[in-house]
């Protein structure tokens, strides 16, 4: 529950109490002082001594004498039995002294014997969702505010519920509601934010939060919410501009520091990353936490040495920080330490959350030491005790497609599949085998799927456009779907050799040979991009760096040597002068 209590200052009041204290709040709403609104007495249901006791009850409640209260409501209940109000008043009663079990039935028995009870139903639901119990708390305040639409706490906590229970459209339905009748409560507008970026509705979002922030600037959960937004947004700079005025107002604020690194991090500000880790380290109670960060921005920078340092540090004072021991294992492999890289990967336990991607990145360690069956061995033992990790048959998958065991390949991803029908990986890596097995219009659907769950699946985007600009056709879309490659990737060898040939079909040689000499000079292994930079090296008559592209793809073991034998002797032939 939200500690939302029945007077305007207490409406202003936002945060996550435990449940017993937010019923308790709700349970002091019954007294007459501070709230707006008391209820009548039971004078239309109780004789004149049930309500002489009702009185004694909430005199001796407001003195905060909650047993005597108890004690005078009983005794009222068995002079009116039938009160549906003195069963509500045992009940909020109970729930001040935290007697949650013996409230349910006093709760329900009110709402039975006076159901158009309205605060009978808002005690109710506040109860059921204390016990976990969320949809008879939504059923209960659904029936508050089916009898009095304006109820505001009953609308609050229903659209909160609704929320939680991930029910996003019937959340702003009732939220927006109550923002409509009080359009500064603060609680209903940063709800109504979450609910709306969890329907990716980020401008409806963005509004919320930021007309919230108009009447409580100060209101740090919303402005973590509208920095979380921009980032979602991809709007690095805004996020970032909110995080810094967040820790202008609090600069002792742990998380600020932590998610403004995490953001310097991710956008490739490593120095300043490392500024807000160093801050943070000097605040948060939990120093190896922050410095398996700071390792990470080293292993970022590719700083391997320094990463590794702090990773051991980590492990030397809790040898259970499996996460540090993961990352140290991936340091190793990137200093080319493939053996120590193996050691340490096998020490992350089973039940670590990270098994499953320490055993991945072991699989790729062997494979680099020429150890494929032990790989494969590793990755089905792992499949034995999580038969549920899509990426395990992934891996399989890509161990048994580089063995050209195609069939076998794509059983593994259809496993895959039918544990996780939206990975994009699997649905990009099925389609590649497919090609391969000369079903192209099958590939292609599989690699449209793929850019549907993941509009940025740089190989898959590169499938598309290289497959449209071989065959010729839809250069204008082809080039779309490479450059949309690039924007991921703008290094990638294989994806600039694509745009190259996208402009090799249009007769731009000179474009094409500039981005393919660009793939070819970046390191690319494949032999075609060889090919391909001698067919434009051919068109503008550089004939003796046809040759030598040529002679590339063929010590690279081309798949159609025939075909590069043939043309490299017609660049000799044009070298010669013939």
């Amino acid at each position: 529950m939200i500690s939302i209590i029945n007077t305007d200052q207490a409406r202003r009041v936002l945060g996550r109490l435990g449940l017993l204290a937010a019923l308790a709040l709700l349970a002091a709403c019954a007294t007459p002082a501070p709230g707006p609104r008391p209820p009548a007495p039971p004078t239309a249901k109780a004789s004149r001594d049930a309500l002489q006791l009702f009185a004694l009850a909430r005199f001796r409640a407001q003195a905060g004498d909650v047993e005597a209260a108890q004690k005078y409501l009983r005794q009222a209940q068995a002079v009116d039995p039938s009160s549906g109000y003195l069963h509500l008043e045992m009940a909020r009663l109970l729930v001040r002294l935290d007697h949650i079990p013996q409230a349910l039935p006093e709760a329900q028995r009110a709402a039975e014997l006076s159901p158009k009870l309205v605060d009978a139903w808002v005690l109710l639901g506040g109860i059921y969702s204390s016990r976990k119990e969320i949809s008879r708390a939504i059923a209960a305040y659904e029936k508050a505010v089916a009898l009095n639409p304006e109820q505001q706490e009953a609308l609050l906590f229903l659209g909160t519920l609704y929320l939680e229970d991930r029910r996003y459209r019937e959340a702003v339905a009732v939220l927006v509601k109550l923002v409509e009748q009080q359009p500064d409560l603060v609680p209903a507008r940063y709800y109504l934010g979450k609910a709306y970026v969890n329907l990716k509705r980020y401008a409806a979002a963005e509004k919320q939060f930021q007309e919230l922030l108009k009447n409580s600037p100060h209101f740090q959960a919303a402005q973590f919410e509208l920095a979380k937004l921009y980032e979602l947004q991809r709007h690095p700079a805004r996020a970032e501009a909110m995080y810094l005025q967040i820790i202008r107002s609090n600069p002792e604020s742990t998380q600020a520091h932590e998610r403004l690194g995490r953001l310097y991090l991710r956008t490739g500000r490593y120095q300043e990353a490392l500024n807000q880790f160093a801050i943070l380290k000097g605040l948060s109670q939990n120093d190896l936490e922050v410095r398996i960060k700071i390792g990470l921005v080293f292993l970022q920078q590719k700083r391997y040495e320094q990463a590794a340092e702090e990773f051991r540090a980590v492990l030397a004072q809790d040898p259970k920080k499996h996460r540090a021991r993961y990352y140290l294992g991936l340091s190793l492999q990137e200093m080319d330490k493939l053996p120590e890289a193996l050691e340490v990967l096998s020490g992350v336990p089973p039940e670590s959350e990270l098994f499953v991607e320490a055993r991945l990145q072991q699989a790729e360690v062997l494979l680099g030491l020429n150890r494929r069956q032990q790989a494969r061995e590793l990755l089905l033992e792992a499949v034995k005790l999580y038969p549920r990790e899509a990426d395990l048959y992934i891996a399989l998958a890509a161990l048994e497609d580089a063995q050209k065991s195609l069939d076998q390949a794509q059983e593994y991803l259809q496993k895959a599949l039918k544990l996780e029908p939206g990975n994009a990986e699997a649905h990009f890596r099925l389609g590649a085998i497919l090609d391969r097995q000369g079903r192209r219009p099958q590939a292609l659907v599989e690699m449209k799927k793929a850019i549907r769950l993941d509009n940025r699946h740089a190989r898959a985007l590169n499938y598309l456009g290289y497959t449209l600009a071989e065959e010729g056709r839809d250069l204008d879309a082809a080039e779309s779907y490479i450059r949309r490659a690039l924007a991921v990737e703008p290094q990638a060898g294989f994806i600039l050799d694509s745009l190259g040939w996208v402009y090799f079909q249009r007769g731009d040689y000179q474009q094409a040979y500039n981005y393919i000499s660009r793939a070819a000079a970046g390191g690319e292994n494949d032999p075609v991009v060889h090919e391909h930079l001698g067919d434009a090296a051919m068109k503008l008559g550089r004939y003796q760096e046809a040759v030598k592209a040529y002679q590339e793809a063929l010590r690279r073991k081309h798949s159609k040597p025939e075909v590069i034998k043939r043309k490299l002797q017609q660049a000799l032939e044009h070298l010669e002068g013939r």
